[in-house]
């Protein structure tokens, strides 16, 4: 049995009265300061200051729940360039925190791509809609516009993300811009499949059927340039008058003209604005 003095005793006293006091006054000094001051977080954006948040927490999952859904259905996705520094402090109970605003300024800094919808015109991007739905309207006018077209364009709609974009404001006027080149490319096979069958008296083996095969024909042709020296002064393609359906070479007069390919001459004649005109 092992006996304590009572030296030993009083000195354990002493030391526990000693322990408590400190406790005591660490309290009251923890109490003093809470009610002059209150725990905040300071964030700060590449260095810069931006201001005191309450809670780190919240402020973390509002920049969460920003970049899963944004500020508009229209939003696809968003990039948070910097990451938000944070720093525990204490600052006087009147010093106001800024939750909203720190906030704001972090989605300042991010990157935001919108979702919207390319109308293309043979593979070829006309406009843009802010919605599927009404991307889908103005590829449904179109169709209807050149249902009896006998020349048609093929009208499509792809999904596209982008930071800055205009769209379409007005569906119709959108739809009679886009309708009018494919009406002028329809317009100007219906005159060369009339001007075909005005000049088919040519005195040929070929059948008319075989010629119209040709015509009609899709298949990849080896060509070769009519011109040994010349210079392109309209191409293929959409502009801004409309759809261009061939490319026009210029030459001096007299430069001579050759056949592209082997075929047969079903037109030689002056025809209106072509002038003199050869078809094969």
């Amino acid at each position: 049995m092992i006996k304590v003095s009572n030296r030993a005793k009083y000195n354990a006293g002493i030391f526990g009265k000693i322990i408590l006091a400190m406790l005591v006054s660490f309290i009251l000094i923890v109490a003093i300061i809470l009610a002059a001051y209150k725990p905040v977080y300071s964030v700060s954006i590449d260095g810069e200051f931006k201001g005191y948040v309450s809670s780190r927490n919240k402020l973390e999952q509002d920049i969460e729940d920003y970049m899963q859904a944004g500020d508009s259905e229209r939003v696809g996705y968003i990039l948070l360039n910097q990451m938000p520094e944070y720093k525990f402090g204490l600052v006087k109970k009147d010093t106001p925190t800024k939750d909203e605003e720190v906030l704001g300024s972090i989605k300042d800094s991010c990157d935001i791509y919108f979702r919207v919808y390319a109308i293309n015109v043979n593979d070829e991007e006309v406009c843009l809609a802010n919605t599927l739905s009404e991307a889908q309207q103005i590829v449904d006018n179109i169709n209807s516009e050149q249902a009896k077209f006998v020349k048609k364009a093929t009208v499509s709609i792809s999904e596209k993300y982008l930071d800055e974009y205009t769209a379409v404001d007005d569906i119709s006027l959108a739809v009679a811009d886009i309708v009018a080149p494919i009406k002028q490319a329809n317009d100007e096979a219906v005159k060369r499949k009339a001007a075909y069958d005005r000049t088919y008296d040519v005195k040929t083996t070929v059948s008319k059927e075989v010629l119209q095969a040709l015509l009609n024909s899709s298949s990849p042709q080896d060509f070769s340039l009519p011109l040994d020296n010349y210079v392109i002064t309209s191409r293929y393609g959409w502009r801004r008058s409309g759809f261009h359906t061939g490319i026009d070479y210029a030459a001096p007069i007299g430069t001579p003209i050759y056949a592209s390919a082997d075929g047969v001459v079903t037109c030689a004649l002056w025809t209106g604005n072509y002038g003199y005109l050869v078809k094969i």
